[in-house]
């Protein structure tokens, strides 16, 4: 028991003493996300023009920006023509410094929610998900060198035969 008391009185006596003197221990760091890996998908900022690839039909339009200490993207999608009425999308795109790895959740006008995850891979970001059904929805955006962004949609049952769905690019206005 005195063993304990002593302890005891010492540790607020330390304390007192830090405190008195003025002395805080120091502020923890601050993540922040200007490491290369936060950087991999600022190739989609801007405002952009959506056109179907293959038809070279305007889709719709993205305003993606920057966010949240430029931790997150934005992107809200707008396709006022959409096949079945106006369609809008939001996303949200992070690199999460916890699991290193990219994570986006978008949510549509169609009550649409999904939850990404993925990395780069070979100069691309290649985000993926299961829906509901249980196949995988594989998303990849690559930076072409005419400035333009490609975004290809695919489904695979097994992972390992794909099979398109879109092929979007975005142009700048």
């Amino acid at each position: 028991m005195q063993s304990i008391r002593a302890l005891l009185l010492a540790s607020v006596a330390l304390f007192a003493a830090g405190s008195a003197s003025g002395q805080s221990p120091p502020a923890p760091k601050v993540p922040d996300c200007t490491a290369s890996e936060y950087r991999q998908l600022d190739f989609w900022l801007g405002d952009w023009t959506v056109i179907d690839t293959t038809s070279s039909v305007v889709f719709g339009s993205s305003h993606i920006e920057a966010a949240a200490g430029r931790c997150t993207i934005r992107e809200q999608y707008s396709s006022p023509r959409a096949p079945g009425g106006a369609y809008e999308g939001t996303s949200y795109s992070s690199f999460a410094r916890t699991d290193r790895r990219w994570h986006q959740f978008y949510v549509d006008s169609r009550g649409t929610v999904n939850a990404y995850v993925g990395g780069s891979d070979g100069g691309a970001v290649v985000l993926l998900t299961k829906t509901p059904a249980g196949k995988t929805l594989r998303m990849t955006y690559r930076s072409m060198v005419d400035g333009t962004v490609r975004q290809i949609g695919e489904t695979s049952i097994d992972g390992d035969a794909w099979t398109p769905v879109y092929d979007y690019t975005y142009r700048r206005p």
